[in-house]
């Protein structure tokens, strides 16, 4: 049977890791509430307590996938199931010519404001395509997270580009003919998962809201200029009200 570790939700996320350390979530949540509030500065939160849920539960099994949350803003979602989830190399000049061809009528002014932060943009570390761990993270975008169901950041470097400080006029077309989604894959598990999943439930037993608890726990996937093949899509999800 596939164990795949899914953090759609607090629910999906406790019995997830439950069935990774072959044991039942009472049980799981129980060792999780006999450790002591995390002060331990010479190791980070997420490391302290997998090796103390290790201690105290036993070794989870080695092979096992995660899910990761792809925020995202398209016309059409159909293009996943086509094509999976393009790096950037790829995607950036189908999104110049969107953006290219919603122009007409709108005036260049000033600098592009994302001209320094493009400069920086050129390795392959920046190909993607990029996830995170929580899908609450990937919908709220809370704290200092990037929001891309409001506006993927290519879109506001290349509509920066085009218009210099007045490239949301640019992205608020855009906008009129997407719709965010959230598109959700499945990739072998690399290890520096689990310990971020075990944090975040942590974090909750104590008191942290679900969306607090999964902006302070989270990860990031980085697929590195690798495609997201379209088999490894999971789900594909429209968000409302964005």
């Amino acid at each position: 049977m596939h164990i795949t570790l899914d953090c759609s939700s607090y629910e999906s996320a406790k019995a997830s890791v439950s069935r990774i350390f072959n044991t039942d979530e009472t049980t799981l949540i129980g060792a999780l509430k006999t450790l002591p509030p995390y002060q331990d500065t010479s190791q980070s939160p997420s490391t302290h307590i997998y090796q103390q849920i290790f201690l105290k539960i036993g070794s989870p099994i080695d092979d096992f996938k995660t899910i990761w949350f792809h925020g995202t803003r398209v016309d059409s979602p159909a293009s996943f199931h086509l094509d999976g989830i393009l790096p950037k190399s790829v995607m950036k000049p189908k999104l110049k010519a969107t953006l290219a061809s919603l122009v007409d009528g709108l005036a260049h002014s000033g600098r592009n404001p994302f001209s320094l932060s493009l400069a920086g943009k050129q390795t392959k570390a920046d190909e993607g395509p990029f996830a995170v761990l929580f899908k609450d993270v990937a919908i709220h975008a809370p704290g200092a997270n990037h929001s891309y169901i409001e506006a993927p950041e290519m879109v506001e470097d290349i509509a920066g580009s085009l218009l210099g400080e007045n490239y949301h006029l640019l992205v608020e077309r855009y906008k009129k003919i997407t719709k965010p989604y959230i598109v959700s894959f499945v990739e072998q598990s690399s290890g520096y998962e689990l310990p971020c999943v075990l944090w975040y439930i942590h974090l909750i037993e104590n008191g942290e809201t679900f969306i607090d608890a999964a902006s302070i726990a989270n990860t990031c996937f980085n697929a590195g200029g690798k495609l997201i093949a379209p088999q490894q899509i999971h789900k594909i999800e429209p968000v409302e009200n964005v």
